[in-house]
Order: C-alpha cells, then sequence, then structure tokens
C-alpha cells in the first residue's frame, strides 16, 4: 500500500520558521505602535498643560499691565483677547501633536530594519501585554492609530479615567525601563 508521502523535517522546520517570523513582524508593529502612541498621548498631555499655563499665567499678567497703562476697559479688552485667542493656541498646539504623530510613524518605519535586533529583546514585549489587559472601546494603541481615536486616548487620560491612568502609567514605567541602544 502506498502512503502520502510525510513531509520531511527541512519542510516542516522552513514553515515553522516562517510563521515565527510572521509573529515577529506582527509583535515588532505591535510594540513600535505602543512606543509610538504612549509617547504621542503623554506630549498631548503636556502640550494641553502647557496651554492652560498659558492661559492661566499669561491672562492675569498681561490684564494687570493693561490696567496699569490703560485702565480698567484696556485690562477688559486684554482679557477678552486672550480668552478668545486660547482655542487658537489649542489647535495649533493639536496641529503639531498630530504633525509629531506622523513624524514618529515615519521615522520607526524607516528605521524598522535598524531596530528589530533591539525589538528582539523581550522587555520590549511587556508594552503590548501590558495593553492587552485593557478595553476602552477604541483600537489598541499597539496599532496605527487616527487623529481621532489619539485625542479619545488623550480624553481619556484628561478626564482622569482610573483604568486609564493605571495603564498609562504602566506604559510610562515600561518605556522608562526599556533597554537604551548603543
Amino acid at each position: 500500500m502506498v502512503g502520502k508521502k510525510a513531509s520531511g523535517p527541512r519542510k516542516q522546520s522552513s514553515k515553522n520558521r516562517n510563521a515565527v517570523l510572521r509573529s515577529e513582524a506582527g509583535l515588532e508593529d505591535k510594540i513600535i505602535y505602543s512606543m509610538a502612541n504612549t509617547s504621542v498621548i503623554l506630549m498631548s498631555l503636556m502640550m494641553g498643560a502647557f496651554t492652560q499655563v498659558i492661559g492661566s499665567t499669561m491672562g492675569p499678567m498681561a490684564s494687570g499691565m493693561a490696567e496699569a497703562f490703560g485702565g480698567k476697559e484696556a485690562s477688559d479688552k486684554v482679557d477678552k483677547e486672550i480668552k478668545n485667542g486660547l482655542p487658537e493656541i489649542d489647535a495649533k498646539m493639536k496641529a503639531v501633536i498630530l504633525d509629531l504623530k506622523k513624524e514618529i510613524y515615519a521615522q520607526m518605519n524607516q528605521k524598522r530594519q535598524d531596530l528589530e535586533q533591539v525589538l528582539s529583546d523581550p522587555a520590549f514585549g511587556v508594552g503590548p501585554k501590558i495593553i492587552e489587559k485593557y478595553d476602552f472601546n477604541l483600537p489598541k494603541l499597539t496599532q496605527e492609530l487616527d487623529d481621532i481615536t489619539i485625542a479619545q486616548y488623550s480624553q481619556l487620560l484628561i478626564s482622569e479615567d482610573e483604568r486609564f491612568a493605571k495603564m498609562f502609567k504602566e506604559l510610562t514605567e515600561w518605556i522608562s525601563s526599556l533597554p537604551k541602544p548603543s
């Protein structure tokens, strides 16, 4: 009786090798996007805080100076101009952050081959595992995200969502603990 020829060890190991390479490539993407998205959200938080500081410190200072030189009417005018200008400052900050996100994504994709060896360190795989533990009914931070999703994640942080704050803290600690490339 002639049976079906069993595939040799060479074919099986080749298949297994391809599967491992594909899963490593998927993990590399998850690591890269985890790092990039966490960094972008952190930057957006810092820029938002910066905008608030500008509004809360610059407003009274400029208003006080205007009142000293031009009276109450000048003070009210400066106050109004600053309050009207804050949304524009905020919009410009958001545009800067979104441009930065695009640049980070582009740089990480350009340097992908250089990063492959570094990303093989098991310490880098921790970030995607942290992200997978949480569900916010949004696309995961382990993938390329659009501007709206980044804004939604930033809003979770700003609104002090307890679960997101916990995850974000774990992610920032993870990024801080990563081995530095030589």
